[in-house]
């Protein structure tokens, strides 16, 4: 039976894309008014070394700049005279006279200087070292525009990731059409281990305990391990404090779609009189009602979390110890038209301008639900070993429990008077990894680590096994090593990873007899890794990535079996006449372009290649599935071979001193190349326009300063890349496409010195009623109408 959902005019999609064409084209006719540009080398003028970071003035403009790490520098001005001043740590000062009627080159050579330096303790924040690898950060003020939103919505803010989505609150994130086992997320440094694995499992990670959300698109497996083919997500806290007093924040947000409220406190300290303690502690507290779509409420859609974490640390210079804990508590809805007790009530459900069950607004949770916690405890330590480098320890544990609650109470009767859940798991995962940097040899850097970990899901007696007993250890250990000089960077790595995976299932014979079938599976996953960065000018960096990497099949694409948030799920081992599954291959290839420190234009190009041999996936077929609970869309991993190909773009222009116009758009073609058509399931394109004004800087004894307002747009293609006899496959087709209208104003407020960042957003402001195609409950619903969310930030 097909159906077609009722969209948005594709006009919107067309006029964005338009906009996203104008911008890459806005450059080259939009002249500035002061464009002549004074670059050079700044180099020492004996030996002509260069002299990375530098400082560069105009003494008529104060405009200021350093040179890079090739000792160059650029600086654009309006015709003039002008007195350029060159500075750096133990040289003397020059100054030099430059009458600028043409773009011009300066090169300064500095003379040593013989004054004799103090000496000096510097501490700061270790930083990232540069990789070939394409990185994307959410900090600061973008980072605050999605407080209130779960890790999986914010990160849709970066090209290249979108969501696979479940309802209004269950977002998993999506890295260049990859997700769920193949996109590593790492929680404070802790590989983030639980019921990972289903799309309608959203990382159990409180968003407020980040400051700072990177996201390493392509494969980093080599680092992080071999489940890292589509990318990594890092969740990082902000560090520890390294200097005497106390502090911290308050996060305020509120939302009139869904009347959510949310409250995130964080204090920090360090001790003047023990200044190498240092303290952290925070939680979060966090509640939906029912979610309003345009025309109706979305029944049984709200959720709840409760979320604490904190963290101590003792630092030296030579050495250090850090102990962090965490846990998450969230209690969330599952839309009830997802259930159905026979195949006729949810063929009539599927494909209705509105669900067959609406509701008014309520904060109340009722079957089914899912209550999910999750603790993570983790000890770091460091010591320097000597000269020779940086010796790093981690160990960890975590533990999560999901309980899953059905629609219909269970038909055991001591099991429903008692309230206990139909599915409900207990994940244990201890986890270690030994790591050591060694100090720059030869222009090479590096480390070489050991990695280990053990991890046991067990299911509670009486509850369904939907997943069944297992433990799965590993052991691995990995190299990586780069070489800088000049203009280049290379990058390699090796790592070797042995998984050992144990499986007992239990069952009933015809007989009634119940019987254990145990299965074990062992795998060697290798992975490499190869990339050169090179700079070819001071703005442009060019970057290309390749990595080889084999991941195993995981116990629930084996052995899933049953009823699972409304939704029927079989493993390909389960499935007859279906060969077992083996470990699937994957050549990864990306190239970068970043053109970047530009007084105007500013932006990066990805294109990238992924060819995965033995690719595991998750599809529909019908027809529907009829068992005791009800009927169910059935869903069944199988494993074909694919491949991958995209392009990411982000960009910004400054069209004037207080305009900034932003564009970023993403791609994704897959194809099936055994069956030889479009892969099932793959985002669509997906283009994001933005303008935004910042007001001129108000005087220092204004309370009103950082004033700014943001209009943007968001433009999502239908899907027409499809498998070939879509219509026998899944009960409906792709929804059409849509575009959203969205507006943001933003202040910081000033009492004395104590500032309040304000902010207001409205999201889908013209109400659009639309469906998305990586939504599981696009069959049966619509997405958030009009949502209007108020953002306080209080620091002190």
């Amino acid at each position: 039976m097909l159906f077609r959902v009722p969209g948005a005019p594709e006009a919107a999609w067309r006029w964005l894309m338009a906009m996203l064409l104008l911008g890459v084209a806005l450059p080259a006719w939009a002249q500035p008014a002061c464009t002549l540009t004074i670059s050079g080398r700044v180099a020492d003028h004996e030996s002509r070394a260069t002299l990375p970071g530098a400082t560069i003035v105009v003494l008529e403009t104060q405009q200021a700049t350093q040179s890079d790490v090739d000792g160059y520098y650029h600086l654009q001005l309006c015709a003039g005279i002008y007195h350029v001043q060159v500075s750096f740590v133990g040289y003397a000062l020059e100054t030099a006279e430059l009458r600028l009627t043409n773009s011009t080159e300066r090169d300064f050579r500095l003379h040593p200087d013989a004054v004799l330096l103090r000496g000096a303790v510097v501490r700061g924040e270790r930083m990232a070292a540069p990789s070939p690898q394409t990185t994307a950060t959410l900090t600061g003020q973008e980072l605050q525009q999605t407080r209130g939103q779960a890790i999986g919505e914010a990160l849709q803010r970066v090209s290249g990731v979108t969501a696979i989505q479940t309802g209004p609150g269950i977002f998993k994130p999506m890295i260049h059409g990859l997700h769920s086992n193949r996109v590593t997320i790492l929680n404070n440094g802790v590989r983030q281990e639980g019921q990972q694995w289903g799309v309608e499992h959203g990382p159990e990670i409180d968003p407020f305990i980040a400051s700072r959300l990177t996201v390493v698109k392509g494969a980093a497996s080599v680092r992080y391990g071999s489940d890292a083919i589509g990318g990594v997500v890092l969740v990082e806290p902000k560090p520890l404090r390294d200097s005497a007093g106390s502090g911290g924040e308050l996060n305020l947000v509120s939302m009139s779609n869904n009347g959510l409220g949310a409250v995130s406190g964080t204090l920090d300290g360090n001790l003047r009189k023990l200044p190498a303690l240092s303290w952290r502690a925070q939680g979060t507290f966090r509640k939906a009602g029912t979610m309003r779509a345009p025309g109706y409420y979305l029944k049984n859609s709200g959720f709840e979390e409760r979320n604490v974490a904190g963290a101590v640390g003792w630092r030296k210079d030579t050495y250090g110890v850090e102990l962090f804990y965490s846990q998450f508590n969230t209690r969330i809805g599952i839309l009830p038209a997802a259930h159905a007790g026979n195949q006729a009530d949810l063929l009539l459900a599927v494909g209705q301008e509105r669900p067959l069950e609406t509701t008014g607004f309520s904060y109340d949770i009722d079957r089914a639900y899912q209550q999910v916690r999750h603790d993570i405890g983790k000890l770091t330590g460091f010591v320097r070993t000597g000269n020779a480098g940086r010796l790093q320890l981690t160990l960890s544990q975590q533990l999560d429990f999901r309980d899953e609650y059905d629609k219909s109470r269970p038909r055991n009767d001591n099991r429903a008077a008692a309230g206990k859940p139909e599915l409900s798991y207990t994940n244990r995962t201890t986890t270690g990894e030994l790591l050591w940097e060694h100090k720059p040899w030869h222009q090479f850097t590096g480390s070489i680590g050991l990695t280990g970990s053990y991890q046991a899901n067990r299911y509670a007696d009486g509850s369904r096994q939907f997943i069944p007993f297992y433990t799965n250890q590993i052991a691995g250990a990995f190299l990586v090593e780069k070489w800088q000089q000049g203009r280049w960077l290379l990058e390699g790595g090796l790592r070797l990873d042995y998984r050992d995976l144990a499986v007992r299932r239990g069952d009933r014979d015809s007989t009634g007899v119940f019987f254990v079938d145990r299965s074990r599976f062992r795998y060697a996953t290798p992975a490499a890794s190869l990339g050169a960065t090179f700079d070819p000018s001071p703005h442009l960096t060019l970057s290309l990535n390749t990595g080889l990497t084999r991941r195993a099949p995981a116990a629930n694409e084996r052995f899933s079996d049953g009823v699972h948030n409304g939704m029927y799920e079989l493993g390909n081992d389960l499935v007859p006449n279906n060969a077992p599954l083996t470990p699937e291959t994957a050549l990864n290839v990306g190239i970068t372009a970043t053109w970047h420190n530009n007084p105007r234009f500013n932006g990066e190009l990805t294109l990238y290649q992924n060819r995965i041999t033995g690719f595991m996936y998750q599809v529909p077929l019908l027809p529907l599935v009829q068992t005791i609970r009800g009927a169910h869309i059935s869903w069944q991993y199988l494993q074909t071979d694919a491949t991958f190909q995209g392009l990411d773009l982000s960009s910004s222009y400054q069209l004037a001193p207080q305009w900034l116009l932003g564009l970023k758009g993403s791609m994704v073609r897959t194809r099936d190349t055994r069956a030889d058509e479009w892969q099932i399931l793959m985002p669509a394109d997906r283009a994001e326009a933005t303008v935004r004004f910042n007001w001129p800087n108000a005087s220092a004894t204004s309370r009103f300063r950082e004033r700014y307002a943001q209009l943007g747009g968001v433009a999502v293609a239908r899907q027409t890349r499809v498998p070939d006899n879509y219509e026998a496959r899944d009960l409906l087709l792709p929804p059409a496409g849509y575009g959203l209208l969205n507006m943001e104003l933003g202040s910081t407020v000033h009492w004395g010195n104590q500032p309040l960042e304000i902010s207001v957003a409205g999201a889908n402001l013209l109400n659009q009623r639309y469906r998305d195609y990586m939504n599981r409950y696009r069959y049966f619903t619509d997405e958030m109408g009009r949502n209007v969310t108020l953002r306080l930030r209080f620091s002190f």
